[in-house]
């Protein structure tokens, strides 16, 4: 397997000390002996060094676009029948029945002097048995990474609810004080008095803070709720607010701002595993 190269970025794989018969790449890190999707686009992760002609290249790429996707048979034989016939349909050219050696097609033609010429004899001797032989390599095992856990589809979405539930509860909340702050009349709010009271939520105290402000509307004097302040150490002291329904939010943007800066570090974590993962589908060995 010395004459090959990584798929991914085309650098040659090398062997990886203290196990036979095993290669890596020095780039990316993919190693020969990574168990795949079970799909015959495993086939794919590495390459020949050296093509037969230029027009192989393409009928390589066209062929994994085409059968990328499709599951990969149990037993050799069927393995290699589903490559021949992908090729057969890229390039017209059944390698089993054919005695030429090199056929021309123009849709595989990308330039250059042997531009859309496929070396039938190269894919008989060298294309096709790669292929087999990494689909076969790459199969998943019951014990691998890569093969079904049971429950864990359960599990995965447990994980990701915890992980978006805490970014959606400060961001969202944050982004709601602030709609609260910005729309809404706006009037001078004297906060009369604030009442904490305690409880013991399945082992944990929370505390809650309740205020009631008075304000005039249209020369008429209101008293509701008031959210959003100090606490108690805004009692008697008169802020801007902001009128919604029956009660005042204060117009101070420092709790919503904190709560959205706290959720944000929160939010990077899944968003950049989703798009490491994408980056990882689009450019590495599933390709």
């Amino acid at each position: 397997m010395l004459g090959e190269v990584c798929a991914a970025d085309g650098s040659p794989l090398q062997p990886v000390g203290g196990v036979a018969g095993v290669l890596r790449c020095p780039t990316c890190g993919h190693r020969t002996d990574e168990p795949g999707d079970g799909r015959l686009g495993d086939g794919f992760d590495v390459n020949h060094r050296q093509w037969g002609l230029r027009g192989d290249l393409h009928a390589w790429q066209a062929m994994r676009e085409l059968v990328g996707a499709t599951p990969t048979p149990n037993d050799r034989e069927a393995i290699r029948a589903a490559y021949v016939d992908a090729l057969r349909r890229v390039a017209d050219v059944d390698i089993d029945q054919t005695d030429q050696r090199v056929v021309h097609r123009p849709h595989l033609d990308h330039g250059g002097m042997s531009g859309g010429s496929v070396d039938v004899e190269w894919w008989r001797s060298r294309g096709i048995p790669l292929l087999v032989e990494r689909a076969l390599q790459r199969r998943p095992t019951p014990s691998s990474p890569s093969a079904p856990r049971p429950g864990g589809r359960v599990i995965d979405a447990v994980v990701w609810t915890i992980l978006l539930a805490i970014p959606a509860a400060l961001v969202g909340g944050g982004g709601f004080l602030l709609v609260q702050r910005a729309v809404g009349t706006r009037v001078e709010a004297r906060v009369l008095e604030c009442d904490t009271s305690g409880a013991i939520i399945r082992g944990a105290s929370t505390y809650r803070t309740e205020c009631i402000a008075q304000w005039e509307i249209g020369g008429r004097l209101v008293t509701g709720g008031f959210t959003g302040g100090n606490g108690a150490s805004d009692v008697g002291r008169t802020v801007d607010a902001t009128v919604r329904g029956d009660t005042a939010y204060s117009r101070s943007f420092v709790l919503p701002v904190v709560l959205i800066a706290m959720g944000l570090p929160f939010l990077a974590l899944p968003v950049l595993t989703i798009l490491r993962t994408n980056s990882c589908s689009a450019t590495g060995h599933r390709r």
